[in-house]
């Protein structure tokens, strides 16, 4: 019964090789996932683009979308999207993306202005 004990390992040696196992899998699919991001995979190609996206509530969005050269605007909730217009593509402004805010920037920003305070960092008189 000794000899067959000794070729047993540990509790601690098999969790240790399993968290180890596991690391290296994550890493295989992270490497691959973004190696085929890379390539164009999954990534949404042709005639139907997202312009814009604006979150209303948690569950419910409008999306800016065009399509074969035109543009709708369609509301997403929890029941099916409704096609709300048709915009004129010449009439939108353009879509150039300003200077990126880092998000906690602008949730400074939300909460000064919660707060009263003219900007982050600084307290009302």
């Amino acid at each position: 019964m000794g000899a067959s004990d000794a070729s047993l390992p540990s509790l601690g040696g098999s969790i240790a090789v399993s968290l180890v196992s596991l690391g290296l899998v994550c890493l295989a699919a992270y490497l691959v996932l973004r190696w085929l991001s890379r390539r164009g995979v999954g990534q949404g190609h042709g005639a139907l683009k997202v312009l814009a996206r604006l979150p209303l509530e948690p569950r419910r969005s409008l999306y800016l979308v065009e399509a074969a050269g035109r543009c709708f605007l369609v509301g997403v909730g929890d029941g099916p999207m409704a096609l709300l217009a048709e915009i004129d593509r010449e009439q939108l402004p353009t879509l150039e993306p300003g200077p990126a805010v880092p998000a906690s920037r602008r949730f400074a920003a939300v909460l000064a202005g919660a707060l009263g305070r003219d900007r982050p960092g600084k307290v009302a008189p």
